[in-house]
């Protein structure tokens, strides 16, 4: 029997249910974390002209109230 029970909501009606050894579920946590951590820090993708504003090199200015 698992130590552990990880749930991962899919949807409303539906779950991912892993059954895991104490081990496993922190291999788990700890590999989660880590591509977290990567996708942080990770820095904007360029768009096509080499701009990290996409096409047209246009960056978005503040809001207009009027």
């Amino acid at each position: 029997m698992a130590d552990v029970s990880v749930r991962f909501a899919m949807t409303d009606d539906s779950e991912i249910v892993l059954n895991l050894s104490l081990t496993q579920a922190i291999r788990l946590t700890e590999a989660i974390a880590s591509k977290v951590s990567q996708a942080m820090t990770e820095q904007p993708r360029a768009g096509m002209n080499g701009n990290a504003y996409g096409p047209g090199g246009v960056r978005p200015g503040p809001y207009s109230t009027s």
